[in-house]
């Protein structure tokens, strides 16, 4: 409890202090499904308010895969095909994603523990202009750790938890130890035949020549296809 006493002092804190603050609204719907029983493919698309949910900033297609490989343990990488706003036009962001992680299930408890470390490295033009001047984005490392709670009796409702620090590793920060830090709350509607929505309150602090900190909205469609679809349609025909 005086952790968390503790860490709640610390985000109400940042709240005070922030200089520029503004409202979002991120809206998103996701499709995955099992290839096979170590194999996981998913598809997401995000549109992304910002300016007090009064302007587009960005929207997004992504692909991505993971696989398992022990228990718990996992390895993906993930393509994003993004567009931002530039105030007089959208620039197009291509960024690759490599992840590693490792979750745990506290199964009497209903708990569900995970911790994800993720390296991106997004680009708008190749290389570098010239030894001092990169293109407007960052290669960057995230950690991020979350906890689900499944209610044994309860299973509808889903609240969910998680904490996730930026790192800039080129061009590097040279305002902050970090680039940014993101707390999020919210929790997950399990739905009937595979359908479940995701709905969330983010608060994203930001260091840059100003500080932001950044109050976001979210909500989530998302739809978990048969697992081992196309072997099962194999076995369908067969029979």
């Amino acid at each position: 409890m005086k952790v968390l006493f503790s860490f709640f002092v610390f985000v109400l804190t940042t709240v005070l202090n922030a200089q520029i603050q503004d409202a979002q609204l991120w809206t998103s719907a996701a499709l995955k499904t099992d290839i096979t029983d170590d194999l996981t493919v998913g598809y997401e698309m995000c549109t992304r308010f910002n300016k007090n949910v009064t302007s587009l900033d960005n929207y997004y297609n992504e692909l991505g895969a993971e696989y398992s490989i022990l228990k718990g343990l996992g390895v993906g990488i993930d393509y994003r095909f993004s567009k931002k706003n530039k105030e007089n036009y959208f620039e197009t962001v291509h960024r690759f994603c490599f992840n590693a992680s490792y979750g745990y299930k506290f199964d009497d408890l209903g708990l569900k523990v995970k911790f994800r470390a993720r390296y991106q490295i997004p680009f708008n033009r190749l290389g570098v202009v010239n030894e001092n001047i990169y293109p407007d984005t960052k290669n960057t490392l995230r950690f991020k750790l979350s906890l689900d709670y499944i209610p044994v009796n309860f299973k509808i409702l889903q609240p969910f938890v998680s904490f996730e620090i930026y790192k800039g590793v080129k061009p590097v920060n040279v305002y902050n130890a970090i680039d940014s830090y993101r707390f999020a709350i919210g929790a997950t509607l399990d739905l009937p035949k595979r359908h479940s929505i995701d709905l969330y309150y983010m608060l994203e602090k930001e260091y840059r020549a100003a500080q932001y900190l950044n109050h976001i909205w979210g909500i989530q469609y998302n739809y978990e296809l048969f697992k081992d679809p196309i072997f099962e349609k194999e076995k369908a025909k067969s029979e």
